[in-house]
């Protein structure tokens, strides 16, 4: 995979894809600038080279259509603030495409979404796309398992190569499934039990999971523990009860988790600390550590106690520590400790489909661009 840091970049015309798909509240109000800070040493390293830089980025869901709370220009004024930039943001035409004008170097142009030719990757389009610019950087890794035309199609017109964020992820997460220092220990928790399911099956480097939530729930049900009417993810007992036969010495369940009352049923909502007692004596041991999921019903501060406490179990050890996942990251965010884990990764989906080896087209493309 090219690095931008290699390419002749200097006074090119440059289409760098980004994820400027930050969330927002009712009256339009950014909440989350991470995604978008996470670019700017990218869009830094451009500008400095005098290049021309095109950014690219989504909003939501607009399903091919035009959607007025959809629009980028928000998202174009955030950035310019962020850059010191201080003149007015203005709607200019880019050839066909309609576009924000930050700086006479910068351009975002509309949402792509908006074009229903995006989503197929349609290779007109993605030509169109290509003729604003010489030179297609990929920053955006978070969209990297989609085959859209501005991440997968484009590459077929332009040279390209990965920007400063996308192999900072890239290289982060080959830590965990490629070349881990060892031992690995991987804390996987939260709801959706499938996805960490996959991850416990492809991980194979991995020397512990430890299992928290409904991920933990499930198994102990599979297992025939007691549980009460705790959520459990039916669908998948059998598979949890066929990889605790696979993998029985790698999975650490707790042993007493905390019940408690849950819209009037009985239900586990947390572990213990004498379970955090018995997860901690494996990360102790950890040289590198992935948490994706928290350990219990965390958006409620009664039964975030185990997941904050492991959270500084794994800050207090001398491993690299990778972590991962919305409602993960927002906790810690909330409690002022993710700036303290070695690796925050904002991946998403993608970051899923990276560590269970799933095809990731945005990836594939920059191997085999023009």
């Amino acid at each position: 995979m090219r690095s931008i840091i290699n390419q002749p970049v200097a006074q090119k015309k440059v289409l760098l894809r980004v994820d400027f798909n930050l969330p927002m509240n009712e009256k339009g109000e950014i909440l989350d600038f991470r995604r978008m800070d996470a670019s700017l040493p990218t869009i830094k390293f451009l500008l400095d080279r005098q290049a021309k830089v095109i950014l690219i980025s989504h909003l939501g869901r607009p399903q091919g259509k035009v959607v007025e709370g959809l629009k980028l220009k928000q998202i174009a004024s955030a950035l310019a603030r962020r850059l010191g930039v201080r003149q007015e943001v203005d709607l200019i035409q880019l050839d066909s495409f309609s576009a924000y004008k930050i700086s006479p170097a910068l351009y975002l142009l509309e949402n792509i979404r908006f074009y229903p030719q995006e989503e197929k990757n349609d290779f007109r389009f993605a030509r169109s796309l290509a003729n604003l610019g010489e030179l297609f950087v990929n920053d955006a890794f978070s969209c990297s398992h989609r085959a859209h035309a501005s991440i997968s199609a484009i590459t077929r017109f332009l040279p390209s190569c990965a920007g400063l964020a996308l192999q900072k992820e890239v290289r982060m997460l080959s830590q965990i499934s490629r070349h881990p220092r060892k031992p690995l220990v991987c804390l996987l928790g939260g709801a959706k039990v499938q996805d960490k399911i996959q991850i416990l099956t492809a991980l194979k480097k991995a020397d512990w999971f430890l299992l928290g939530g409904v991920l933990a729930n499930t198994f102990l049900f599979a297992l025939g523990e007691e549980v009460a009417d705790s959520k459990v993810a039916q669908e998948e007992v059998e598979k949890a009860q066929e990889i605790y036969r696979q993998l029985k010495e790698k999975i650490v369940l707790p042993q007493k988790p905390v019940f408690g009352w849950l819209e009037g049923k009985r239900a586990i909502l947390d572990i213990s600390k004498e379970d955090v007692q018995h997860f901690a004596s494996y990360i102790q041991k950890a040289q590198t550590i992935f948490w994706n999921g928290t350990f219990g019903l965390a958006e409620d501060k009664r039964y975030q106690k185990g997941s904050l406490a492991i959270a500084h179990q794994v800050i207090r050890s001398k491993a690299l520590s990778v972590v991962g996942g919305g409602d993960t990251v927002a906790l810690l965010d909330r409690v002022g400790l993710a700036s303290r884990f070695g690796f925050v990764s904002l991946g998403g989906g993608a970051m899923l489909d990276f560590l269970t080896n799933q095809p990731m087209p945005g990836l594939q493309s920059l191997n085999s661009s023009c």
